[in-house]
């Protein structure tokens, strides 16, 4: 019967005590690198160009998989980032056991997946119901209309949250072309906590709280959502400072998600898919509206900033692997990005995107990152990093339409400060660095769309719209010489700008970009 392997990131230990000193190791690790391109120079050189090259515009490739014999076996090398950098290997569990253990130079782990950090259904139902297996004759028959001509919204997801403490509940559904949504309920069942009702573009999200349930028979329930009108006053508008027309001018801004969307007024200077498994020119969104969404909001702060969008999440995949994110990272850095955003996390380390970040700090780039939506447990990574700028979300009271169910994100503690509340699900702890309007975001979705998001993703853009605004008026720094200095200088411009709402360092670190 055949091992089950599985993919590993292989690193080397960081040795700044003896950074010439080279271990037994280090050789092995050189030697996966020289390995996996050996007699393979075109692979190698089309790794490494960038995303604006002339050279036949060809896109970065994947080089052959090779296979390696080591003290654990031999193991099948897949991928590298460049030469004495991370390396993408596959192996069983047994393997990296010994792996790490006869080369302890190295640091071998085992590749993550992250996940877009927009608040959605994973965050609010955690263990999924099963209809099918009611027996019983009580149902919920749902629709979800517009709030405005009562005509029905199809293809809107759905969430009924049946045990809010359990996680219990029915999601990745959606309704029908008739805006209905039917399902069997438990016996037990007398009341539903909340039905939220989510359009992908063009609404507000719309929902019902405790709901008493019929007895015996069917629970009718009709959500009006909200349209989304222009010129509407979300907590970015009223939170953030209106934006010049040249905003943003001459800084490049990083868009590392699930792909970007010509949408009006994106500057999108072009992209790149890093996921490895998809065409590297298949860059724009990959439909479900979160990476073209974050790209708007950045653009509706720094309007005149280069974006650059980086597509890490393949169609159909809820995650993103690690090691697609930090090539993306990388080439960013290589591309001449300035400002790194990443809406996107996980609660353990992934030790490839961390030495990305770190590299990125050293070539005078910066990686801001969601703090994560897990209702206040500990920040995820990459934000977690020390590498990488922390944001938390916030909001204004009030700054949503009537109908709408935005409000059910304001947190009792800390208590709202004015008409300033703190998101009840961001992620808080002392890495946090700067808070951002991350509920009720209204952004692009697609090229001819908008949509309305909650989230630690809508936040993030947002600081990094700011930064790139900051940046983009003081000519001198974005023309200094691109080290260490450089993004050390940048973070420092805007910890001077940033001013406390009053939360408290844990929930909003240096506070809020002016």
């Amino acid at each position: 019967m055949a091992r089950k392997t599985r993919k590993y990131v292989v690193l080397p230990q960081d040795n700044v005590f003896n950074d010439r000193m080279e271990t037994t190791s280090f050789r092995l690790f050189q030697t996966m690198h020289r390995h996996l391109f050996r007699g393979d120079g075109a692979a190698m050189m089309a790794a490494s160009l960038p995303t604006g090259t002339r050279e036949g515009q060809r896109p970065p490739t994947r080089p052959p998989q090779r296979i390696l014999d080591t003290d654990a076996g031999p193991i099948r090398l897949i991928d590298s980032i460049g030469v004495d950098e991370a390396s993408l290997v596959s192996m069983t569990p047994e393997q990296a056991f010994v792996l790490q253990r006869a080369y302890p130079g190295l640091r071998v782990r085992p590749e993550l997946r992250l996940y877009p950090l927009r608040l959605g259904q994973l965050e609010l139902v955690r263990k999924q119901a099963k209809p099918a297996a009611f027996r019983t004759a009580k149902s919920l028959a749902l629709r979800c209309v517009d709030a405005d001509s009562g005509k029905p919204v199809a293809e809107a997801d759905i969430v009924v949250l049946l045990d809010p403490k359990k996680g219990f509940g029915i999601s990745g559904v959606r309704t029908d072309a008739e805006g209905w949504f039917r399902t069997a309920l438990p016996a037990a069942q007398d009341r539903i906590a909340a039905i939220i009702c989510s359009p992908h573009a063009g609404y507000w999200q719309g929902g019902a709280e405790n709901v008493a349930v019929d007895a015996a028979g069917e629970t009718s329930v009709m959500i009006h959502v909200p349209p989304i009108r222009e010129g509407f006053q979300d907590a970015l508008s009223r939170m953030v400072k209106p934006s010049r027309d040249d905003d943003g001018r001459g800084v490049r801004v990083a868009i590392i998600d699930a792909g970007v969307d010509p949408a009006p007024d994106l500057n999108l200077a072009g992209g790149l898919n890093t996921t490895g498994t998809e065409p590297a020119d298949e860059w724009f969104d990959n439909g479900s509206g979160h990476g073209t969404h974050v790209a708007g909001i950045v653009a509706r702060i720094a309007p005149a900033a280069q974006l650059h969008a980086y597509r890490v999440f393949e169609r159909g995949e809820g995650g993103a692997s690690e090691f697609a994110i930090a090539r993306a990272i990388r080439q960013a850095v290589d591309d001449g990005c300035d400002i790194i955003n990443l809406s996107l996390g996980q609660p353990l380390e992934p030790i490839a995107i961390t030495r990305e970040a770190r590299r990125a700090r050293a070539m005078g780039a910066v990686c801001i990152a969601a703090s994560g939506n897990d209702y206040m447990s500990a920040v995820s990574y990459p934000a977690r990093s020390s590498a990488v700028m922390a944001v938390s979300a916030g909001g204004v009271i009030g700054s949503w339409p009537e109908g709408a169910i935005t409000g059910r994100n304001v947190a009792a503690r800390p208590a709202p400060i004015g008409e300033r509340f703190f998101a009840s699900f961001s992620n808080i702890g002392p890495e946090l660095d700067f808070i951002g309007p991350g509920v009720g975001i209204i952004s692009w979705v697609n090229a001819r769309a908008k949509g309305v998001m909650d989230g630690t993703s809508m936040a993030s853009p947002a600081i990094a719209g700011l930064f790139a605004r900051l940046l983009s008026r003081n000519p001198a720094l974005v023309a200094a010489a691109r080290n260490q200095q450089r993004s050390d200088d940048i973070i420092r411009m805007a910890n001077e700008h940033a001013k406390p709402i009053g939360f408290g360092k844990e929930y909003e670190g240096s506070g809020l970009i002016g």
